[in-house]
Parts: structure tokens; C-alpha cells; sequence
């Protein structure tokens, strides 16, 4: 890591108050970021400002630090990164190209990515033409156990890889606003464990009966049209494996299943997002079931003994530190002139995975890639 500077970063944060607001606390991350200062704040609201200065410790009398307009902070505060705090995705694309076009050199995105491929291609022209680097908020996939439990992976702990299979959350949100809002976790993962997707089989339903384009509604979170309360995709990979995802709105579990199994023929790992531990593995097939094999944490280390106390730990601030450590991945990119790990191009792939879900399942057939079409097939 280059973290020689003659000074830090200049790092300036927007949020919208009422329509994505901070999203998780990404303001925040910086305090603890070498090589990068939070120096200016937007936000529509005069409130939501105050309380941004009052929780970073930010000097509102100084020039340049609050701001109700984020268009005008880039022009005077001349941030090197911005940092796109909101959870909707209406104006990720907007807020990305103009940062961008104004020279920044680093762009921070909450996740999801934004609405459509054509929006996504658009953001991608617009930092290579500036070489502004832009992560997003894939935050477990920064987390030291999810390294560890790659290295296990990469190592042949669990064997040939055969497949690896994920689920969203499946509480209200269960069905097309999960595959968007929370898959996109656990697609970005599969994809860095099992290789760029190939071609996609989906299935998506509503009430029963298979979704057509006169089932799409406005998604929350502004999203996009979103259709169906079951969703079900299977994914060739490039590494060989095959990838499933599946979402069942309020199924019915008191914890969601919201996770990744990479299931290998001499073991497993299942990675369980924002939790801790995050990993564990099983040094068994799964199809194994004439004795008990345990399933052990994964820690930074590797398979951890003794184990995790989980009530011990501090979740919250454990993601704030993967946090932290995908706002580092940034600037050392910017200095290192390289794609950060969680960058535009995994946040586009993610995205011509569920463009390729209603795809295929609009259509009843297969979808191959490369995934061009630039809108939402919903519409």
C-alpha cells in the first residue's frame, strides 16, 4: 500500500435527507481512514446537516464546509473523492457523472449500483474519461474472515468447487426488491468465488404464476420497476461452478437465511453477511449426513480455535471496519492507478446478473452473455 502523501485526500459526503439519507453511516468511515479527511458535507435538509457536522466534528464556520446544494460543493469544495452516502439509487448515476466531470479522483458508492445497465455504462465512460476510480459498498466482501475463507477455498480445503448457493433475506422485502436491495451482496460474492456468469435460467413468480411485464411496480428505495414474490436463478460460471440465488417473500424464518454456501466435494463454506463470525466451514461433503461434522468459524487467521464467542463481539463495529478498509481499498487505488476491488466494473456485472434474471424469465429461456441491453426488462 502507498499511503506517502503530502496530504490527505479531500473527501466530501452527500446525503439526502428522506430519499436514501446517509445510508450506512458512510460519512462516517473516514475518521479512521489514513490518507483521507472528511472536509464538507451536502445535504438538502439544514437539520440533517447539523447533525452531519455535529457526528463527524466537523468546523461548520468554516468556507466550504456545509452546503444545501451537492453540485455546488464539488465547484467549491474541490473534493479529490466523493462519497454517494444514500440508500435510493435514483440519482447514483447523476451524482456519479458529475463528480466525475468535475475531476474528482475517487468515488465511494452505497449500494446497489445504480438502476440500469445504459445508467451503468454511462457512469463507467465518465470515470474512465476523468480515471476517476469509484467502489462500492460491497462491505463483506472487505471483511477478514471472508479473505481467510477465500484462501480455504483457493487452498482446496473444501475440494472442486460444484456449486455455490445463495438467499436473500426473504422477510417482506422477499422476492424482486430482495433479488436488488440485498442480492446484490451475495451475487457480487459469488461471482468473486466462482468466476464472471456465463449464461442465467431464471424463474420469478407472483401469487404462483409466472410474472409478466404487467406485474412490474415501482420498487422502493428508487430501484425501478420490480416484479414477482419468488424469485429463482441459476448461473453458469466461469471458474466452473454453478451459482444459484433464491428469494421467497416472508418465508417464514425467525432468522433470514440471507447468506452464500460454497459447496465443494470434501467440504463447505457458508458465509453469512453482517454477522459474526461471518464464515464457518465444514471439513465434510454436504451429502455427508450418517455422522455430525461441525461447522467451524472462520476467523482473520483462518479456521479459529478456540472459536468465536459471538456475544462477545461487536458487530456493528466490525462493519464499520469493513467499512473503513473498502474506503482505504479506494485511496490506495487512486494512488496505485489500479480498479478498486468492489469497483464499477463488479457493481456492473452484478447488474447484468438480475437485468439477466427478468430476462430470462420473461422470455422462458436461457440468457447468454455479454448482457447488453441497457433498460429495465420490466420497462
Amino acid at each position: 500500500m502507498n499511503r506517502f502523501r503530502m496530504a490527505p485526500l479531500r473527501v466530501a459526503a452527500i446525503g439526502r435527507s428522506g430519499r436514501g439519507d446517509w445510508g450506512h453511516a458512510i460519512d462516517q468511515l473516514w475518521g479512521g481512514v489514513e490518507g483521507a479527511e472528511l472536509v464538507a458535507v451536502a445535504d438538502e435538509s439544514e437539520e440533517a446537516l447539523a447533525k452531519a457536522v455535529e457526528r463527524n466534528k466537523l468546523d461548520a464556520s468554516r468556507p466550504g464546509v456545509v452546503h444545501r446544494d451537492w453540485k455546488a460543493m464539488l465547484t467549491e469544495a474541490k473534493p479529490d473523492i466523493v462519497a454517494i452516502c444514500m440508500r435510493h439509487i435514483d440519482c447514483h448515476a447523476e451524482m456519479a457523472i458529475a463528480a466525475a466531470e468535475a475531476g474528482v479522483k475517487g468515488i465511494f458508492m452505497e449500494k446497489p449500483f445504480v438502476r440500469t445497465l445504459a445508467e451503468a455504462d454511462a457512469v463507467i465512460a465518465a470515470c474512465k474519461k476523468s480515471n476517476s476510480k469509484l467502489t462500492l459498498a460491497f462491505v463483506n466482501r472487505h471483511a477478514p474472515a471472508y479473505a481467510a475463507a477465500r484462501d480455504l477455498i483457493e487452498d482446496g480445503r473444501i475440494g472442486k468447487v460444484l456449486e455455490l448457493r445463495g438467499r436473500g433475506k426473504e422477510d417482506a422485502r422477499g422476492g424482486g426488491e430482495d433479488l436488488i436491495v440485498l442480492g446484490c451482496h451475495i451475487l457480487d460474492m459469488m461471482v468473486d468465488l466462482g468466476g464472471t456468469p456465463q449464461w442465467c435460467e431464471a424463474s420469478i413468480s407472483q401469487g404462483g404464476r409466472p410474472i409478466t411485464r404487467a406485474d412490474a411496480t415501482a420498487g422502493p428505495e428508487g430501484i425501478g420497476p420490480i416484479a414477482g414474490d419468488s424469485v429463482s436463478a441459476m448461473f453458469g460460471l466461469a471458474d466452473g461452478p454453478i451459482g444459484y440465488f433464491a428469494t421467497v417473500r416472508d418465508a417464514g424464518l425467525k432468522q433470514p437465511n440471507f447468506g452464500l454456501t460454497v459447496v465443494g466435494t470434501k467440504g463447505a463454506i457458508h458465509i453469512w453477511p453482517d454477522h459474526l463470525p461471518q464464515a464457518y466451514l465444514r471439513e465434510a461433503p454436504l451429502w455427508r449426513v450418517d455422522k455430525e461434522f461441525p461447522w467451524k468459524p472462520i476467523g482473520a487467521e483462518g479456521v479459529e480455535s478456540p472459536p468465536m464467542n459471538a456475544s462477545d463481539a461487536d458487530r456493528a463495529a466490525e462493519r464499520v471496519g469493513w467499512g473503513r478498509r473498502a474506503a482505504a481499498d479506494l485511496v490506495d487505488a487512486i494512488a496505485e492507478d489500479r480498479e478498486p476491488e468492489t469497483g464499477m466494473y463488479a457493481g456492473r456485472t452484478v447488474l447484468e446478473m438480475t437485468t439477466a434474471v427478468y430476462g430470462s424469465a420473461l422470455a422462458g429461456k436461457r440468457v447468454t452473455w455479454p448482457i447488453t441491453a441497457g433498460g429495465n426488462p420490466l420497462g
